[in-house]
């Protein structure tokens, strides 16, 4: 179900999206820890998915990774089908978990970076961008998964999304939480 943007929930979107590109392309390269990198646009794909409706969250994704896949020496559209589908997952998984910084977002957001960033990995093996299976589980999987998932805590502290102006209310007009009214 699609909700109504907000002109607020528009702009919050926006600042994330920049501010994730420009640290991707600034940031990103410049740090490495066991060979493993920290993916902004993975953290601008979870977040999103953690506090949007699906379909928003499928076409922030889409073109966040087609920003990775055009900024780094990957093959395209790799990285762009894996957010794609894994925000569509996220999204659906993570319903009821809401957006900011909680238990249960982080550990929707750990899994979802770990999956994308092990597939990843993989299919950069397959594909000869990557040497061997070690480096690929070990470096683009495991390494940059929680890199990532460390770096996204503020993010996810910060954004909210249309969560906080849609979500919180049912379709009735009455609040979701018991005894809220």
């Amino acid at each position: 179900m699609a909700y109504m943007d907000t002109p607020q929930t528009s702009r919050s979107l926006a600042m994330l999206a920049i501010v994730c590109c420009v640290l991707q392309v600034a940031l990103a390269p410049q740090i490495s820890v066991f060979g493993g990198r920290i993916n902004f646009m993975l953290i601008l794909a979870g977040v999103v998915a953690l506090s949007e409706d699906a379909q928003k969250a499928v076409i922030t994704a889409f073109f966040a990774g087609l920003f990775y896949d055009l900024t780094a020496a990957v093959p395209v559209g790799l990285m762009s089908l894996l957010l794609s589908v894994g925000a569509f997952v996220l999204a659906h998984a993570s319903g009821s978990a809401g957006s900011g910084l909680s238990p249960l977002s982080m550990q929707f957001f750990s899994v979802f970076a770990l999956a994308v960033s092990l597939i990843n990995g993989v299919a950069l093996m397959i594909l000869g961008s990557e040497g061997s299976i070690v480096a690929a589980l070990f470096s683009h999987g495991l390494t940059s998964a929680i890199i990532t998932s460390i770096v996204a805590i503020p993010f996810m502290m910060l954004y909210r999304g249309s969560e906080a102006t849609h979500r919180s209310f049912s379709s009735r007009g009455g609040s979701r939480f018991k005894g809220i009214r």
